[in-house]
Protein backbone atom coordinates (compact mmCIF):
# COMPACT_ATOMS: atom_id res chain seq x y z
CA UNK A 1 0.00 0.00 0.00
CA UNK A 2 1.08 3.53 -0.71
CA UNK A 3 -0.36 6.85 -1.75
CA UNK A 4 -1.42 5.33 -5.06
CA UNK A 5 -3.67 2.80 -3.37
CA UNK A 6 -4.21 -0.80 -4.44
CA UNK A 7 -5.28 -2.01 -7.84
CA UNK A 8 -8.38 -4.17 -7.50
CA UNK A 9 -7.98 -6.08 -10.76
CA UNK A 10 -6.83 -9.68 -11.05
CA UNK A 11 -5.64 -10.94 -14.41
CA UNK A 12 -5.71 -14.68 -14.91
CA UNK A 13 -3.65 -16.36 -17.60
CA UNK A 14 -5.89 -18.61 -19.68
CA UNK A 15 -2.99 -20.67 -21.05
CA UNK A 16 -3.77 -19.61 -24.62
CA UNK A 17 -2.67 -15.99 -24.52
CA UNK A 18 1.00 -15.54 -25.42
CA UNK A 19 2.95 -14.78 -22.21
CA UNK A 20 4.34 -11.48 -23.55
CA UNK A 21 0.85 -10.22 -24.42
CA UNK A 22 -0.42 -11.28 -20.98
CA UNK A 23 2.49 -9.42 -19.29
CA UNK A 24 1.82 -6.32 -21.42
CA UNK A 25 -1.84 -6.42 -20.32
CA UNK A 26 -0.80 -6.78 -16.68
CA UNK A 27 1.65 -3.86 -16.90
CA UNK A 28 -0.85 -1.59 -18.67
CA UNK A 29 -3.40 -2.40 -15.96
CA UNK A 30 -0.90 -1.49 -13.23
CA UNK A 31 -0.06 1.82 -14.94
CA UNK A 32 -3.75 2.76 -14.93
CA UNK A 33 -3.96 2.71 -11.13
CA UNK A 34 -4.59 6.06 -9.50
CA UNK A 35 -5.00 7.37 -5.98
CA UNK A 36 -5.95 10.37 -3.89
CA UNK A 37 -3.29 12.80 -2.70
CA UNK A 38 -5.96 14.96 -1.04
CA UNK A 39 -9.61 14.06 -0.60
CA UNK A 40 -12.59 16.23 0.39
CA UNK A 41 -13.29 16.71 4.11
CA UNK A 42 -16.73 16.76 5.74
CA UNK A 43 -17.95 20.07 7.14
CA UNK A 44 -20.84 21.63 9.03
CA UNK A 45 -21.90 24.98 7.56
CA UNK A 46 -24.47 27.70 8.25
CA UNK A 47 -27.07 28.71 5.70
CA UNK A 48 -25.79 31.61 3.63
CA UNK A 49 -22.16 30.44 3.93
CA UNK A 50 -19.87 28.97 1.27
CA UNK A 51 -17.98 25.68 1.27
CA UNK A 52 -14.99 24.50 -0.74
CA UNK A 53 -14.04 20.86 -1.25
CA UNK A 54 -10.64 19.86 -2.62
CA UNK A 55 -9.66 16.76 -4.55
CA UNK A 56 -6.13 15.96 -5.75
CA UNK A 57 -5.56 12.72 -7.66
CA UNK A 58 -2.37 11.19 -9.04
CA UNK A 59 -2.03 8.51 -11.71
CA UNK A 60 -0.45 7.74 -15.04
CA UNK A 61 -1.97 8.96 -17.24
CA UNK A 62 -3.42 11.84 -15.20
CA UNK A 63 -6.96 10.90 -14.07
CA UNK A 64 -10.10 12.80 -15.04
CA UNK A 65 -11.87 14.28 -11.99
CA UNK A 66 -15.66 14.59 -11.59
CA UNK A 67 -17.92 15.78 -8.76
CA UNK A 68 -21.17 14.04 -7.78
CA UNK A 69 -23.86 14.75 -5.15
CA UNK A 70 -26.58 12.86 -3.29
CA UNK A 71 -28.90 13.77 -0.43
CA UNK A 72 -28.62 10.18 0.76
CA UNK A 73 -25.46 8.10 0.54
CA UNK A 74 -26.71 5.40 -1.85
CA UNK A 75 -24.84 4.48 -5.03
CA UNK A 76 -27.89 4.76 -7.29
CA UNK A 77 -28.89 8.22 -6.01
CA UNK A 78 -25.79 10.23 -6.99
CA UNK A 79 -26.09 12.90 -9.69
CA UNK A 80 -23.17 14.57 -11.44
CA UNK A 81 -22.49 18.23 -10.61
CA UNK A 82 -21.28 20.70 -13.21
CA UNK A 83 -19.89 24.22 -13.22
CA UNK A 84 -22.77 26.70 -13.06
CA UNK A 85 -25.32 24.29 -11.55
CA UNK A 86 -27.85 25.34 -8.88
CA UNK A 87 -28.48 28.77 -10.37
CA UNK A 88 -24.73 29.38 -10.77
CA UNK A 89 -24.00 28.75 -7.09
CA UNK A 90 -21.77 25.76 -8.02
CA UNK A 91 -18.28 26.42 -9.29
CA UNK A 92 -15.89 23.65 -10.32
CA UNK A 93 -12.28 24.50 -11.14
CA UNK A 94 -10.05 21.67 -12.32
CA UNK A 95 -6.45 21.70 -13.52
CA UNK A 96 -4.58 18.80 -15.10
CA UNK A 97 -0.82 18.36 -14.99
CA UNK A 98 1.06 15.61 -13.20
CA UNK A 99 -2.03 15.37 -10.96
CA UNK A 100 -5.70 16.12 -11.50
CA UNK A 101 -6.61 18.84 -8.98
CA UNK A 102 -10.18 20.04 -8.55
CA UNK A 103 -12.01 22.46 -6.26
CA UNK A 104 -15.78 22.39 -5.81
CA UNK A 105 -17.27 25.63 -4.42
CA UNK A 106 -20.94 26.08 -3.47
CA UNK A 107 -22.04 29.58 -2.41
CA UNK A 108 -25.11 31.02 -0.66
CA UNK A 109 -25.81 27.70 1.02
CA UNK A 110 -29.36 26.64 1.78
CA UNK A 111 -30.70 23.72 3.77
CA UNK A 112 -31.14 21.86 0.45
CA UNK A 113 -27.33 21.77 -0.02
CA UNK A 114 -26.78 19.20 2.75
CA UNK A 115 -25.73 15.72 1.66
CA UNK A 116 -22.83 13.67 0.39
CA UNK A 117 -20.44 15.15 -2.16
CA UNK A 118 -18.19 12.72 -3.99
CA UNK A 119 -14.99 13.26 -5.94
CA UNK A 120 -14.56 10.56 -8.61
CA UNK A 121 -11.42 9.98 -10.63
CA UNK A 122 -10.42 7.63 -13.40
CA UNK A 123 -7.70 7.29 -15.98
CA UNK A 124 -9.26 4.20 -17.56
CA UNK A 125 -9.42 4.88 -21.32
CA UNK A 126 -12.91 3.27 -21.34
CA UNK A 127 -14.23 5.50 -18.51
CA UNK A 128 -16.83 7.31 -20.66
CA UNK A 129 -18.05 4.21 -22.50
CA UNK A 130 -21.44 3.31 -20.99
CA UNK A 131 -21.06 -0.30 -22.19
CA UNK A 132 -17.80 -0.87 -20.29
CA UNK A 133 -17.19 -1.50 -16.62
CA UNK A 134 -14.49 1.11 -16.08
CA UNK A 135 -12.66 1.75 -12.82
CA UNK A 136 -13.40 4.93 -10.84
CA UNK A 137 -11.99 5.73 -7.42
CA UNK A 138 -14.16 7.76 -5.05
CA UNK A 139 -13.73 9.96 -1.99
CA UNK A 140 -16.69 11.43 -0.11
CA UNK A 141 -17.44 14.33 2.20
CA UNK A 142 -20.68 15.01 4.04
CA UNK A 143 -21.93 18.58 4.26
CA UNK A 144 -24.24 19.21 7.21
CA UNK A 145 -26.29 22.40 7.25
CA UNK A 146 -27.40 24.47 10.23
CA UNK A 147 -29.91 27.31 10.00
CA UNK A 148 -28.14 30.57 10.81
CA UNK A 149 -29.91 33.18 12.95
CA UNK A 150 -29.13 35.80 10.30
CA UNK A 151 -30.92 33.89 7.52
CA UNK A 152 -33.98 33.38 9.76
CA UNK A 153 -34.41 37.16 10.16
CA UNK A 154 -33.84 37.86 6.45
CA UNK A 155 -36.45 35.32 5.28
Amino acid sequence: PGSLGWLHTILLWDGNTPPLLWMATLLSTLILSSGFVKSPLSETKLTGDTFELYCDVVGNPTPEVQWWYSEINRADSFRQLWDGARKRRVSINTAYGTNGVSVLVVTLLGLEDFGTYECRASNDPRRNDLHQNSAWIRAQATITMLQSEWSETVE
